[in-house]
């Protein structure tokens, strides 16, 4: 027992004396936070922060609640057993490392100061409170009433730390969001429905805004609203359509769970496959932010998905027949006819056919037993005969019927008439005559039909709107109710910086698809703005800017790239002052590769400075006519990276002879300019001969009293020189 005793005495105080010594270290990094950098090795420490927190509140609390509830006897000396020492001292332990291992985290991007700020000095407060609590125990439970007290601050503070550690990993409010009223989905019809409002901000909210919200901007990126998405992060905007991939969302999201990229993160709920195909549909057809549901083909992921999960607008149809049996939809369902209920419990069917090639008339007599079931029937894009519309006619309780590009004539219409509670049909792409469409009158239930593409003209489609009041017609007519919007043009030449003469190709998938565009920095309208042909040539830095028009659409929407001009590429670089350790850049060789870097400043492909001026010299071995230099740059706020207060470039024939090119004084960004983005900034003078190029970028020395890291030194990151 004496050994044990004896052994036991040691480890309590060497766990005191390292308690204290991390107390200090503690305080020492708190005092000198904003100067010190923290090595890779350091990050791995602190993101070990979720791993710990979890011992110090439940050894804290513990304690906390034995002070708390603990009988006492009647003895003014007596006091808790010795083994709640141990536990109160363990926690000290704990809580002090957490804290350490907290403020190591929070140097790590992604996270709003204020929300940092709260969670970070009630930790912090933990750790010293614990820590003193351990130290002076002995004099605080002489007294039953201060003992009982000062434990019940310590555990309502180690709550509050929990609670604010909890919104910043979850979201806001997590602990209490099982007491708060549900966000239920909004009941809308499906025919108004928008892709993004109704679609997929739902599925963002669900998974990825815990993330990506006001108080916690993992990669500067904020997804609750539409204009903050837009907007994008630090890599941008989250898609990009002229990429095969579409972009970063779908790029982290197709990632290995345990890549430490992969969205949503290792251990929070993840996307579903159904989902990840919303969001691919999405941008694929070019992430527009007022588009419909009903746009989509029926067969598209997005529509599916959509249907399965919308509220219908009101409460749910009744029928009044009975549901097919499990067997015999199975035994009619085929990898080219697929069969689903409606909607859960209830007794309609919805069946699509797939595959063209395969389909066959019988495909559709085949579905009898089912045909009191079918609610929902597409056929688009099958080669229908005239005469299959006899055997549709049979589905007595169809409510949607959609026969686009079927091949169907339209003289076999009066077939449908039978369809006494048809509501929708859409027959689009076929050769409908407006004679044909005067059959569909005795259809009293009619209340849509969708006639793109056919052979009706806008005169005759007037005189039949005029003459079928109770229906609402889409034609892609301006008289229509619904007009489609365009995707916008892809953009097939990727790299940014232009050598030469190399030209900017344009495409768009739709034929007849008019793509127009500007380089002033103004939208591209549909009647003045210049039109692409066989590629774009151009002469100097532009922002280009196309959007698709076409007779019947919406114009799309605009998209945009920035594109760099250089002729000349020096052929090797000097930094004549020293970089940040971690972005020099390969000694500054990326500021000469012609590579136009993305926003991500860690991805070493820019040289950054802050404690001294970026000063750089360029070499050429044969001298070049130079009228233009162009210093592409990065401005980052949350991350310090602010423009330079001055730059400079200077040029001549000798090293030690050169003159003056240009200057430029900066202001300093207001709170609420642009958080980050690239800067590009151009000096030009009266060509001239030239072997040397020397550019100075003077970084702020203070940063405004409004940034979090106000007084610090700030950054300049630069990635490419253009010389012209």
């Amino acid at each position: 027992m004496p050994v044990v005793f004896f052994i036991m005495l040691r480890f309590r105080t060497l766990l005191y004396n390292s308690t204290f010594f991390l107390c200090c270290f503690l305080a020492f990094i708190l005092l000198f936070e904003s100067r010190i950098q923290i090595p890779a090795w350091l990050q791995v420490v602190g993101r070990m922060h979720p791993l710990l927190l979890h011992f110090p509140i439940t050894l804290l609390v513990l304690y906390g609640l034995a002070v708390l509830f603990f009988p006492r006897p009647p003895s003014p000396n007596a006091k808790l057993p010795d083994w709640t020492d141990d536990v109160l001292l363990a926690g000290a332990f704990t809580a002090t490392l957490t804290a350490l291992m907290g403020i190591l985290l929070s140097q790590e991007e992604g996270y709003e100061a204020e929300m940092i700020f709260w969670h970070k000095w009630t930790g912090v407060a933990t750790a010293f409170l614990s820590f003193g609590w351990y130290s002076f125990r002995s004099a605080l439970m002489a007294k039953v009433l201060p003992a009982r007290l000062f434990s019940g601050v310590a555990v309502v503070l180690m709550l509050a730390t929990g609670h604010l550690g909890g919104n910043l990993t979850h979201g806001e409010s997590f602990l209490i969001s099982p007491l708060l009223p549900a966000n239920e989905t909004e009941s809308v019809a499906l025919d108004e429905a928008l892709v993004f409002a109704h679609v997929v901000q739902p599925i963002l909210e669900e998974k990825c805004v815990s993330c990506h919200n006001t108080n916690k901007a993992k990669g500067e990126l904020i997804m609750t609203t539409a204009e903050l998405l837009q907007k994008g992060g630090k890599n941008g905007t989250p898609w990009d359509t002229t990429q095969a991939d579409l972009g970063l969302l779908l790029r982290r999201v197709h990632l290995a769970p345990d890549d430490k990229k992969h969205m949503p993160p290792k251990g929070k709920t993840q996307l579903t496959a159904e989902e990840i195909q919303v969001l691919e549909s999405w941008i694929r057809r070019g992430a527009s932010f007022m588009s419909k549901v009903v746009e989509f083909p029926a067969q598209d992921p997005l529509f599916i998905f959509a249907s399965n999960r919308l509220q219908s607008g009101g409460a749910a149809e009744t029928f009044d027949f009975a549901a097919a049996s499990d067997k015999t939809i199975r035994e009619l369902t085929t990898n080219y006819r697929v069969i689903t209920p409606l909607s859960a419990n209830s007794p309609g069917l919805t069946v699509n056919f797939f595959n063209a090639a395969s389909f066959k008339s019988s495909d559709l007599t085949e579905l009898s037993p089912i045909k009191e079931q079918i609610v929902v029937l597409d056929a688009s894009f099958m080669p229908l005969q005239d005469s299959d519309l006899a055997t549709i006619s049979q589905f007595s309780n169809l409510r949607k019927l959609v026969l686009n590009f079927t091949g169907i004539t339209g003289k076999a219409l009066n077939d449908l008439t039978k369809l006494s509670k048809l509501r929708e049909l859409s027959l689009t792409g076929n050769t409908i005559q407006s004679t044909d469409i005067q059959k569909l009158k005795e259809i009293s239930s009619l209340q849509r039909l969708y006639l793109w593409n056919t052979a009706i003209s806008p005169e005759d489609f007037v005189k039949i709107r005029n003459e079928m009041k109770n229906v609402t017609f889409e034609s892609g007519f301006r008289s229509d109710t619904v007009v489609l919007q365009l995707n916008p043009p892809l953009i097939e030449t990727k790299e940014q910086i232009i050598k030469g003469e190399s030209q900017i190709r344009l495409k768009h998938q739709i034929a007849g698809t008019v793509i127009r565009y500007t380089v002033d920095g103004t939208q591209p309208d549909s009647l003045s703005s210049l039109v692409y042909k066989n590629g774009i040539q151009i002469k100097e830095n532009t922002r280009l800017i196309a959007r698709a028009f076409k007779p019947g659409w919406y114009g799309s929407g605009s998209v945009e790239r920035t594109y760099y001009r250089t002729t000349s590429k020096p052929d090797s670089v000097q930094l004549l002052t020293k970089p940040g350790q971690q972005y020099a850049g390969q000694a500054g060789k990326v500021l000469i590769d012609g590579v136009k870097s993305d926003r991500d400043f860690k991805n070493g492909k820019w040289v950054g400075f802050r404690e001294e001026p970026l000063s750089a010299m360029f070499y050429f071995q044969k001298p070049i006519s130079a009228r233009q230099v162009s210093l592409s740059m990065l401005q980052n706020i949350g991350s310090s990276i602010f423009p330079p207060v001055r730059l400079e470039v200077w040029g001549g024939m000798e090293a030690g002879k050169l003159k003056l090119l240009g200057s430029k004084k900066l202001p300093i960004p207001a709170e609420k300019d642009p958080r980050n983005e690239d800067l590009l900034y151009e000096f030009s003078f009266t060509a001239q001969p030239l072997k040397y190029i020397k550019v100075i970028a003077v970084p702020l020395a203070k940063l405004p009293p409004w940034h979090s890291s106000k007084g610090e030194p700030g950054w300049v990151f630069m990635d490419e020189i253009l010389i012209n």
